[in-house]
């Protein structure tokens, strides 16, 4: 296998003439965060002196582009040429455009329908304004009785053209807008020119990259919360702005993130000096206010292009995918190959899932909210799972969306199903006091008493219940805090955080729980505490 790369150095001004093209496809294409990588497959007959393609998009990269060639074939210098979107026409040819022409080809059918009624009903009108003069008096009340008919149907005909002359501009509007909207995106077209010899019919593969294109990751959980079944699908939006349509391609999908930076410099030297006397005016100086410093860039963000729809595939296999997890990146690889059209839409693919199995959970937290809040907490799947946002289905329902963050520090993963309005939560009021202690009152007291009461109301089945209560944690030796709850919680470290009490017991159908925590804060009577409520 023959490779040749070609830089912009190669590409050659406008004027020559574009010949017929080969046939040529995109075969394959692998798309980035932030761009995509095209392989593109055309074929060349025995004795071939020149490979010439026209219609290419003017979006690649020149300098990415990549001939490989079988053995036997002979590659020679390419030319580029760059050509206006109005001096070849037949480029323009899309999905949209054929779109547009069929609904304009109903259009001009109705009109013309509409304009046969016009002229019909004319004719009755004067037929009839005839006929009521020379009709005899025994024959006018069937004549008009026919002509009222037909009228009337022309008439109702009529009505029911304009609607549908109404209902085309409606889908109109927006094809139109659409394919104006990509023509001026991609005002140019590309031509390619390639001297080559061979003395067989060959398949050549041409690789080029685009940047308007990308891909981000979306899940989908599903949840049954009596059995605690979790269906893990993975998505991905891919949309694409390249120029050019991606009819049944192999597609694959990387982690990779293409950044133009590809290593780090040297560091700068750490270098040690005694400060120098300043003269007397800049030693004022240094006295005076700094300027204020102008705010931080944001970082910058991959901004994914809008793309296309994917054509439904006939084919009744499962959509199963191959990972293929590397040391830097993973790759996701879709069975069937699929059609992604250069526009402003976002195809939604389906990757695959994973069956998982969680643990229901009803968290209360009553110092934030007197709520219940389902909770699945499952061991974190394994494989690659990049960051993305996560609808979230129980028991068949939408109950909203979050994100899917599965490199974190925790253990295991959570994820959360929205609020159970049948666990019932009551906040009793808490109860406070202050005083000072000691025979010379030297330390002063602050006592908290808090309750809780939560009621399973489910008429079927027991919860696993957690409730979260934030104690007082001391940063300071002379700072005492004493801590007494009932029933005795589960930890006061939940998730390694000191302070952080958690309870966790079953609670069955029609029972409750009451829970009370009580704290004794002393601290010397003339310290301010910060942190006190």
């Amino acid at each position: 296998m023959k490779s040749t790369v070609f830089s912009l150095a190669t590409a050659l001004g406008a004027g020559s003439v574009l010949a017929a093209a080969p046939a040529s496809h995109i075969d394959e294409v692998l798309v980035y965060p932030g761009g995509a990588q095209v392989t593109r497959l055309a074929t060349v007959a025995a004795g071939a002196r020149e490979l010439v393609l026209n219609c290419l998009s003017a979006r690649f990269d020149p300098d990415s582009l990549q001939i490989d060639a079988p053995a036997g074939v002979n590659l020679g210098p390419v030319q580029l040429e760059t050509l206006p979107r109005e001096r070849v026409p037949e480029c323009a040819q899309s999905p949209l455009d054929e779109q547009v022409r069929k609904l304009e080809a109903q259009r001009d059918t109705l009109t013309a329908e509409s304009s046969a009624l016009d002229t019909g009903l004319g004719y009755l009108k004067a037929l009839g304004a005839g006929e009521a003069r020379a009709t005899p008096a025994t024959g006018i009340g069937a004549t008009a009785d026919t002509i009222r008919k037909t009228a009337l149907e022309g008439l109702l005909r009529q009505a029911a053209i304009r609607r549908q002359l109404e209902d085309l501009d409606k889908q109109l509007a927006p094809l139109k807008a659409e394919r104006d909207h990509v023509a001026a995106a991609n005002p140019q077209w590309r031509s390619l020119r390639l001297r080559l010899s061979t003395v067989r019919e060959a398949e050549l593969k041409l690789n080029y990259r685009v940047t308007q294109a990308g891909w981000a990751p979306s899940y989908r959980a599903l949840l049954d919360t009596t059995s605690g079944a979790l269906n893990l699908e993975r998505l991905a939006q891919v949309s694409q702005q390249s120029g050019e349509d991606w009819k049944n391609v192999k597609l694959r999908l990387s982690t990779a993130q293409l950044t133009p930076r590809v290593g780090v410099g040297m560091p700068p030297p750490w270098k040690l000096d005694l400060q120098r006397p300043q003269p007397q005016a800049e030693t004022r100086a240094l006295y005076a206010p700094a300027p204020a410093s102008p705010a931080p860039a944001p970082p910058p963000q991959n901004v994914a292009v809008t793309g296309s729809r994917v054509a439904a595939e006939p084919q009744l296999e499962r959509f199963d995918l191959s990972v293929f997890q590397g040391s830097h990146a993973t790759e996701f690889v879709l069975p069937l190959r699929v059609n992604i059209d250069s526009g402003t839409q976002r195809a939604s693919l389906t990757l695959g899932s994973e069956k998982l199995q969680a643990r229901v959970l009803a968290r209360v937290q009553p110092q934030s909210e007197a709520a219940a809040y389902l909770v699945a907490e499952l061991a974190k799947p394994d494989g690659s799972w990049p960051r993305g946002t996560l609808q979230l289905v129980r028991d068949g329902a939408l109950v909203g969306s979050s994100t899917l963050n599965v490199a974190t520090g925790e253990e295991r993963l959570e994820l959360p199903f929205g609020r159970d309005e049948s666990v019932r939560v009551q906040v009793e009021p808490e109860q406070r006091n202050a005083a000072n202690t000691g025979f010379i009152s030297a330390r002063a007291e602050h006592r908290y008493g808090r309750a809780y009461v939560v009621e399973n109301r489910h008429t079927s089945g027991t919860v696993t219940l957690q409730l979260v209560e934030a104690a007082p944690v001391s940063q300071h030796e002379d700072i005492k805090v004493q801590t007494q709850f009932n029933p005795a919680p589960t930890t006061q470290a939940w998730r390694k955080q000191p302070g952080l009490v958690m309870w966790e017991l079953p609670l069955a159908a029609g029972q409750s729980q009451r829970f009370t925590a009580e704290y004794v804060i002393s601290a010397p009577k003339e310290a301010q505490v910060t942190g006190l409520r």
